[in-house]
């Protein structure tokens, strides 16, 4: 795997392209579920008013966005950090800088949308002097799970499993400069989450965020990175912060900031729908009969 990386990052970025056009051809004829699932999603949201047509323009641009992901997190190790970084543009980082400033940490929001992988690439250089962390899921393959731990930290990041992953973020956050980067666009179970409107539709929210905000007074910034067609630029671009009320009711101060962080998310995904990952079975736990396959 590491020579295959090391072979990806040093092919012209068109020869990369080509490759990263093969593989979404493939996971197309062999992952026929993940297409049934995307266009489940987007007939629920859309319904009549966006085409057939255009809906399978989106899932295929999934599949390529899928495949970039997949191809340039096995290539950005061997790729020179400069050379990497030339790549982004950063606009309104003051959200983020601002917040630092003023409270110490911050807490880091996203989606599965655009160059997500990035958050772990290319922002530890930029504030090395805080304790980065971010959430993830791993897998039930103990090779994929080497592979996916080593490629978040070459850059100094620290990769907490998503399962019991409240208890290490407290702990971080009590011993402050801390700054932790969290996807809240999946559906989660109602132990773990609250009921939100996203996209006109109850869907179930993670309030990780939202809850380590109130307890320790500090700043959600929500952060979203996009890419160009070829996936040779990206965008990334900082949102006015969410702060997490501390008042009598906790539910309520807890929904609100939640709510919050699916409306950027939805507003977000809104703007360049086909870069968001309409794979996931996101309304499931409202709405799992949309979802036969």
């Amino acid at each position: 795997m590491n020579g295959f990386g090391f072979l990806l990052a040093k092919i012209p970025h068109r020869w990369f392209l080509i490759a990263v056009k093969s593989l979404a051809f493939l996971m197309r004829a062999v992952d026929r579920r993940r297409f049934f699932n995307a266009m489940e999603n987007l007939d629920f949201i859309y319904e009549k008013t966006l085409s057939q047509e255009e809906k399978k323009k989106i899932i295929n641009r999934c599949y390529e966005n899928f495949s970039f992901i997949i191809l340039e997190g096995i290539a950005v190790k061997f790729i020179q950090f400069e050379r990497y970084s030339q790549k982004f543009e950063i606009t309104d980082e003051r959200y983020l800088l601002d917040s630092l400033k003023n409270d110490g940490s911050a807490i880091l929001i996203g989606g599965h949308f655009g160059y997500w992988e990035a958050m772990a690439t290319i922002l530890p250089r930029k504030y090395q002097s805080y304790k980065m962390a971010s959430l993830g899921r791993l897998t039930k393959f103990e090779i994929v799970n080497r592979l996916i731990v080593d490629r978040r930290e070459a850059q100094g990041v620290r990769l907490i499993e998503k399962k019991g992953a409240f208890r290490h973020l407290l702990k971080l956050y009590s011993e402050g400069n801390a700054l932790a980067g969290i996807l809240v666009d999946q559906n989660t179970s109602t132990s773990d989450g609250v009921y939100v409107n996203f996209f006109g539709k109850e869907a179930t929210h993670t309030t990780i965020a939202s809850i380590l905000s109130r307890r320790f007074g500090v700043n959600i910034v929500p952060i979203f990175i996009d890419f160009n067609q070829d996936y040779s630029r990206f965008q990334i671009r900082f949102y006015p912060p969410i702060r997490t009320q501390n008042t009598q009711n906790f539910e309520q101060d807890i929904f609100e900031a939640t709510q919050s962080q699916a409306k950027i998310t939805e507003e977000v995904i809104k703007t360049n729908p086909s870069s968001w990952f309409w794979f996931h079975k996101r309304w499931k736990a409202k709405y799992n009969e949309i979802y036969k396959h």
